[in-house]
């Protein structure tokens, strides 16, 4: 975690920097380059969806080793997210792409966030638990204040990031699609349930022209190369 904190106060001062990135992020931000404690940094009160959004590579390099897994993902969120529906959401967030990896079906994946995440905080189990009856409304009630919420917290967006693969398992496109066209907080709700739908069905599922298109495509897809390779690595040497 010093690690990663020493990369987020580089980001926060750089170019690239240029995505109206959130106040809370910022400021603990701040708080790591005047010397603050990794675990002591991020606002306790924020319980935005920021640190779900930026798990995804976690649940990939860690999906052999849940345990790690959750624990990594906690810790990776309390540098900016210290609520405890952030930090679950994290953790959240990164377990679902961990099982998307080895196929787990979208209902088991609901049982694992109440079995591992629900219990730690109140607020994410409650959003949770009304996700089973929403299935089978339309994303205008379901993604909204009358349903799970409009995904501007973390427990919302992961919840909302779900009902839209649960809905479209086998297709990327449609996913994404679902997600994105929302009123509330659509880029993290399609980012979170992107990472999902990827890490289920694989990049043959992305529709060329999005691979293509993508700003630094093929920066990603090298990362993308190397962290698979990573990860692999990781779980040979693991059994």
């Amino acid at each position: 975690m010093r690690m990663m904190a020493a990369r987020f106060i580089e980001w926060s001062g750089s170019p690239e920097n240029n995505r109206a990135p959130g106040e809370t992020t910022m400021t603990a931000c701040g708080a790591l380059a005047d010397g603050i404690e990794w675990r002591d940094a991020g606002i306790l009160e924020s319980k935005g969806c920021g640190s779900a959004m930026r798990v995804a590579p976690i649940g990939l390099f860690l999906w052999h080793d849940i345990p790690l897994l959750l624990e990594t993902a906690r810790a990776s969120s309390m540098l900016t997210h210290r609520h405890d529906a952030a930090i679950e959401g994290a953790a959240a967030a990164a377990l679902l792409v961990g099982l998307a990896i080895s196929k787990t079906e979208p209902e088991e994946m609901y049982r694992a966030l109440m079995q591992e995440c629900a219990p730690r905080s109140q607020d994410f189990k409650a959003c949770l638990e009304k996700l089973p009856a929403l299935l089978g409304a339309e994303p205008a009630e379901t993604l909204s204040n009358r349903g799970l919420g409009e995904g501007w917290v973390a427990e919302e967006a992961v919840a909302s990031a779900l009902y839209c693969f649960w809905r479209s398992p086998l297709d990327f496109e449609q996913t994404v699609i679902t997600a994105a066209n929302t009123d509330g907080d659509s880029d993290s709700i399609a980012c979170i349930a992107g990472g999902i739908s990827g890490a289920f069905n694989g990049l043959c599922a992305i529709p060329g022209s999005w691979q293509k298109d993508i700003e630094n495509s093929a920066y990603l897809r090298d990362l993308a190369r190397r962290l698979f390779a990573a990860a692999e690595s990781a779980s040979a040497s693991s059994q």
